[in-house]
């Protein structure tokens, strides 16, 4: 079957990353996405850059910044840098922040704000001025106009995205009663704005690991799995299709959550937290797509049939050599 991924890798040292890039511009993936969290990771747009001179083939670009440790004019400079760099192959994920405005002292961007960032930078994309804080701002030397894909994790996210997103970055899971729903959201935004719902382009976020057999990917997930569990039920639960009996637990996991931990490998608060809580298996069936070979592919056809057709894999394991080997050998042929 034909299917298309974007891949996710952050954390790693240079020199490595600049491997891992490397290899993937041959992999047959659509996408290279690059997290941006300065506590955490390395300047995004500096990554972003190495990788445009890196690779010929790959999109890339923030998968996602935040609209409130980089001004919008900023951004779209940085972004229209990369894209002119890149020969024209960049994409700009944007979302509410996480890590980087927690690790800076700051909450998350309320919806109102991140739509209105949202529309500042795509009309300087576009336009080359737009109104910020009512003030006039510009950028002279636009040459594309770069999409922009909005990240959700809920369904208020997810109209918003409808209303003006370029395209979507699901990250809510990828089991039918939630993609139907994300769907339903999406698609209804549109109708608000008079778009077209098929002119945007929705990604689904999933954890993603591959090894010899299914229960060493999956171990080696359980801290991805708590980040991914955190961003998604952070604000609410409330209309995510959350089971009653995991109510407490990912009320927990709130509570408990370490910022500075946040999308590291092994990390050892998140690995307690999944261990005590006994939520592995859950957050694995809605979130993630992992295990050996022959599992990954059938994963990928099970989020296929519930409606996510294109996946973001967010590789955030020790072992990316290895997972990139077995996606060569064994899984890229099944999909190409």
């Amino acid at each position: 079957m034909k299917a298309k991924f974007n891949i996710v890798l952050v954390g790693d040292e240079m020199n490595d990353w600049l491997e891992y890039v490397r290899i993937v511009d041959g992999a047959g993936f659509w996408g290279l996405g690059i997290g941006d969290s300065q506590s955490l990771y390395q300047e995004v747009y500096v990554r972003c850059t190495m990788a445009a001179m890196q690779t010929r083939n790959v999109r890339l670009g923030p998968w996602v910044t935040n609209p409130l440790t980089r001004h919008p004019a900023v951004t779209a400079s940085a972004i229209v840098s990369v894209d002119q760099v890149s020969g024209g192959r960049a994409y700009l994920g944007v979302g509410g922040g996480d890590s980087a405005v927690l690790n800076a002292g700051l909450r998350q961007a309320k919806m109102a704000f991140l739509d209105d960032y949202v529309r500042v930078v795509k009309a300087l994309l576009a336009k080359g001025h737009a109104e910020w804080n009512g003030q006039r701002i510009n950028l002279t030397f636009a040459r594309r106009r770069v999409p922009v894909y909005v990240a959700a994790s809920g369904p208020k996210t997810a109209r918003l995205v409808g209303r003006m997103g370029d395209g979507a970055v699901f990250a809510m899971g990828i089991t039918p009663e939630v993609t139907q729903d994300a769907l339903a959201q999406l698609r209804a935004g549109a109708e608000e704005a008079g778009r077209d719902m098929q002119e945007i382009d929705v990604w689904w976020a999933v954890q993603s690991n591959l090894a010899e057999d299914d229960a060493t990917a999956l171990n080696e997930l359980k801290a991805s799995l708590i980040t991914r569990a955190h961003h998604a039920f952070r604000f609410t639960t409330k209309g995510k299709h959350l089971p009653p009996e995991y109510e407490a637990a990912m009320q927990r996991i709130q509570q408990e959550y370490q910022p500075l931990q946040h999308a590291t490998f092994g990390a050892p608060a998140h690995v307690r937290l999944a261990d005590e809580l006994d939520v592995t298996p859950y957050l694995a069936r809605r979130f993630a797509i992992c295990g050996s070979p022959e599992t990954f592919i059938r994963r990928v056809e099970e989020a296929h049939a519930a409606g996510a057709k294109q996946l973001s894999l967010h590789v955030r394991v020790a072992d990316k050599r290895r997972f990139l080997r077995l996606w060569n050998e064994r899984v890229r042929p099944y999909f190409s």
